[in-house]
């Protein structure tokens, strides 16, 4: 599953790296229009505008795939390691029915809704914009999956070695 996760990571890296690096052109081109040849690009500020928001979306599913979002941690930390799994869980569990239903699902009605309006400067479907919104909720949820495999796992791993180190203090004392 970790697998799995660093070939995300490494995907969404590189695309959200390449957004960011065509933008900077497309800003540079922008600024070297409008200010050297005093004839501003009609496309450039929409496209990066539309940019934008792709890198926001993928970069926010990035950012919470490895856990650099705001979290309340204090909390958690204060229960024992039994119930700080179930809070995990539970809260890994209410972040995928939110990505379900407001990103996924909401997200591909405005993307129907908006596929028949055309964007002014470069006449693209809206709805190609809007669909960031569904990618990057598809993401979180898998994000959020593999978070719940890895406490879990992480849940069973630090069980056995508490039970293996009861064993051998048992054996040294037997």
């Amino acid at each position: 599953m970790s697998m799995v996760k660093k070939k995300l990571d490494q995907v969404l890296a590189f695309i959200t790296c390449s957004i960011m690096g065509f933008m900077v052109i497309v800003a540079i081109w922008q600024v070297f229009t409008r200010y050297v040849l005093n004839s501003p690009s009609t496309v450039s500020e929409e496209l990066l505008r539309y940019s934008l928001i792709w890198v926001s979306m993928l970069g926010a599913a990035y950012a919470f795939g490895n856990k650099k979002h705001i979290a309340i941690e204090f909390i958690v930390e204060k229960l024992s390691p039994k119930k700080a799994l179930r809070i995990s869980v539970l809260i890994e569990s209410l972040v995928v029915l939110f990505a379900i239903i407001v990103m996924v699902v909401g997200g591909i009605m405005t993307v129907n809704i908006t596929m028949a309006q055309t964007s002014a400067s470069l006449g693209i479907p809206m709805g190609f914009i809007y669909l960031s919104l569904p990618v990057s909720g598809i993401l979180v949820i898998g994000y959020s999956v593999i978070n719940i495999y890895e406490a879990i796992v992480k849940r069973k791993v630090e069980l056995y070695s508490e039970k293996m180190d009861g064993e051998s203090v048992t054996q040294l004392h037997g």
